[in-house]
């Protein structure tokens, strides 16, 4: 199955420019970005992140990570690596603009409350005795991101938890103040901070 989905997505490196980003962004976000995202990037899957509402400027330094390679974990190679190597830099900003600009919808997802309650503790105040700062203080008090840290509110728990774990690794560089603050999180937190994630809004 692996193998299957690098080749569909080494298939589509090779397309020419011009065919993958030709026409608007939404275009672009309805014939490619849509079979993972969905179009207007409130995705269904918990194994594509939500775009919808996402700050500009961090869509933007993630998709040219994807395509220098930059950033290497395991989704972002076997899914983006391929499609993000055909984009030019004005077309990555068109469709950072366009999925901004899109409406981000309530994650219904069930997530356990005492989980959520104690990742709004974290979420909010940190974990001085450990370390931990508040999220709030980067990516807003209601995660709505700011210029200095994504959007979070309503993402998917599963892949919270999983880009969490990540950060833990070299495979995310650019991403220094993470990998310090993740070190300072136990799997139990992480799980917390997941659920109160998904259930914001």
């Amino acid at each position: 199955m692996k193998i299957t989905k690098i080749a569909l997505f080494g298939m589509i490196s090779l397309l020419p420019l011009q065919v993958i980003a030709a026409g608007s962004a939404e275009d672009l976000a309805r014939q490619w970005c849509a079979n993972c995202h969905t179009a207007d990037g409130n995705s269904s899957s918990p194994l594509f992140p939500r775009l919808a509402g996402q700050q500009a400027g961090y869509i933007v330094k993630q998709l040219q990570a994807l395509k220098n390679h930059s950033r290497s974990d395991e989704s972002a190679h076997d899914y983006m690596w391929g499609i993000a190597a055909t984009l030019d830099d004005k077309t990555i900003a068109d469709i950072a603009e366009y999925f901004s600009s899109q409406k981000p919808l309530p994650n219904t997802a069930a997530v356990e409350a005492g989980l959520a309650t104690q990742g709004a503790q974290l979420f909010r105040n940190g974990n001085e005795a450990k370390g931990t700062p508040p999220c709030m203080a980067c990516h807003g008090p209601n995660g709505e991101g700011s210029e200095v840290g994504p959007r979070l509110a309503g993402q998917h728990a599963a892949y919270v938890e999983k880009q969490l774990h990540v950060f833990a690794s070299t495979q995310r560089p650019s991403a220094v103040e993470m990998q310090a603050i993740v070190k300072t999180l136990d799997d139990k937190e992480i799980q917390a901070l997941a659920a109160y994630l998904q259930a914001l809004h």
